[in-house]
């Protein structure tokens, strides 16, 4: 983009935001958002920009720029009571230097037509340049791109704002995630007036398998106003090394913002995780848990807490349940476990020994392939006598803004493992899990069945609520017999996977389970 040698139409994902503003209150009466394409058509003679979207047209020239000040060309054409305004940042109109996005330009175009005291204005948020192909986006690896997001929210009784900020976004092409984050701040569109920084915007999603493009769900949060839309976005340069998107969305306050998010690759990023699949640095994950103690005597109590699993690029894995010292598990801690679906460690001999099963992740599990989430259990000794067994559930997180923008319902399948003990004896038991999520409703439900090589303890129906995106601990009801309680979370960039400890009671048999339920859809 730092030489365009010819003429060249760009077509692109575009928000727009509209609004009806009074100028006397500088106050917004309405105003909307939506996400639009727009096309930019650059002609090399004229070295002019025409800018095309939505039965709407205007042509800017050199004659009309007006400023280039910190790098930013703007545009500026008056036709009786209507004004043009078109800012640019791109390295074909002003010469950025190397650190700088070279293959794509952000832009956005205001249209402000005044009648009396009365404005309205329309502004299209866009990235425009030269898009990968699908052939040359990665599909290994991880990428951070450090990135900038502008964009104008609106909220009725309150002065339009535009927001400017920076932030990152990273991208996993090996599983196909992304993640976004920034922080901005708003200032007036009238006043000019800098109400503060504070903002937040975040976003998740997916890559389009075979092509340059990526989707997800994106939250903004700001001064004065709560949104939750959509981002459209693709690649850009000869190694994806730029990435641009753009977003609209509503809130329930009435509120609704339009922009964009626009950056380039930055190796001094420090990567993160996006999925367990592909661990690229160190992380200590809360692990939400089930916890069985049984005392020497045999009276067995059963809770839900919450302990940590911390999981290593070289492999290495540390389990420490809640209350419990720490486990570190390497290769040369590693057995055969019964279950190929497990990979098993023991730490220890004797009486100390602790046995860990952890349930293989990803493809190399053949009953159920698990990318953001996975579960484990411990077992060992416990300090006052006795024994405790601890299933640990722990993964990615699913942004709660994600799930509360999520409308209609899904479905889950998985499975269930736990540790059944009677009074007298323990035995391992597991089932499949069958759960749905009305996010309309804010809620959970579904069943899993539990036995052991001996004991067919039956059905469980699964009920409980969603507050804010967040999964609450819900009830368990069995259909032969036993209650409890199950404390269920979201996995993954929009809740791809869903499951959680779980505790039951069974009083006719002096029965007590503890476990872990695990399920993917979504």
């Amino acid at each position: 983009m730092a030489s365009l040698t010819a003429s060249q139409t760009f077509a692109d994902n575009a928000a727009t935001q509209t609004a009806t503003i009074n100028t006397t209150s500088e106050n917004v009466t309405s105003g909307a958002s939506t996400s639009q394409t727009l096309t930019v058509s650059y002609d090399v003679t004229s070295k002019s920009y025409t800018i095309t979207t939505q039965g709407r047209t205007q042509t800017f020239a050199p004659a009309n720029l007006t400023s280039t000040t910190n790098g930013i060309a703007i545009y500026s054409i008056t036709n009786g009571t209507t004004t043009d305004r078109l800012t640019l940042e791109s390295a074909s109109v002003t010469g950025y230097n190397s650190s700088y996005p070279q293959y794509s330009g952000l832009g956005y175009w205001q249209r402000t037509f005044t009648s009396g005291t009365t404005d309205d204005i329309s502004v299209d948020f866009f990235i425009y340049g030269l898009a990968s192909t699908a052939a040359e986006v990665p599909t290994t690896g991880q990428a951070a791109y450090a990135t900038s997001v502008y964009g104008l929210v609106t909220l009725p009784g309150s002065e339009a704002r535009f927001f400017q900020g920076t932030g990152r976004a990273d991208v996993d092409f090996l599983d196909g995630v992304f993640t976004t984050s920034a922080t901005a701040s708003e200032t007036g569109i009238q006043s000019q007036s800098n109400f503060g920084s504070g903002v937040t915007i975040s976003g998740s999603g997916t890559l389009s398998s075979g092509t340059n493009a990526f989707s997800g769900s994106i939250t903004y949060k700001g001064l004065n106003s709560k949104s939750t839309g959509t981002l459209n976005g693709e690649f850009y340069g000869p190694a994806a090394q730029e990435l641009g998107g753009s977003f609209a969305t509503t809130g329930a306050d009435g509120s609704s913002a339009s922009g964009v998010i626009w950056g380039a690759q930055n190796s001094t990023l420090t990567p993160i995780n996006l999925t367990l699949t592909n661990i690229v640095v160190d992380q200590v994950f809360t692990a939400h848990g089930a916890e069985l103690a049984v005392a020497t005597g045999g009276s067995a109590s059963a809770s839900l807490a919450a302990g940590t699993v911390e999981l290593n690029p070289t492999g290495t894995t540390t389990v420490t349940p809640a209350g419990i010292a720490a486990t570190a598990l390497t290769s040369a801690n590693a057995t055969t476990s019964s279950n190929t679906n497990f990979n098993a460690f023991t730490v220890g001999s004797g009486a100390s020994a602790v046995t860990v099963d952890m349930y293989r992740q990803g493809k190399a599990n053949t009953e159920l392939a698990l990318t953001y989430m996975n579960f484990a259990s411990w077992q060992g000794p416990a300090s006052g006598g006795g024994t405790t067994t601890a299933w640990q559930v722990y993964g990615v997180g699913t942004d709660p803004g994600v799930i509360a923008a999520r409308t209609g319902s899904a479905t889950y399948t998985g499975v269930a493992y736990g540790t059944a003990w009677n009074g007298a004896s323990q035995a391992s038991v597991n089932g499949t899990a069958s759960l749905s999520v009305n996010f309309d409703m804010g809620g959970y439900s579904g069943n899993f069945g539990l036995k052991s090589a001996a004991t067919n303890y039956g059905t469980f129906n699964v009920s409980g609520t969603i507050t804010a995106g967040t999964a609450n601990t819900g009830s368990l009801t069995g259909t032969m017999a036993g209650s409890g309680t199950i404390a269920p979370a979201f996995f993954g960039p929009t809740g791809q996977e869903f499951g959680g400890p779980f505790q039951i009671s069974i009083p006719a048999s002096s029965t007590t389970i503890v476990g872990a339920v695990a399920a993917k859809g979504g």
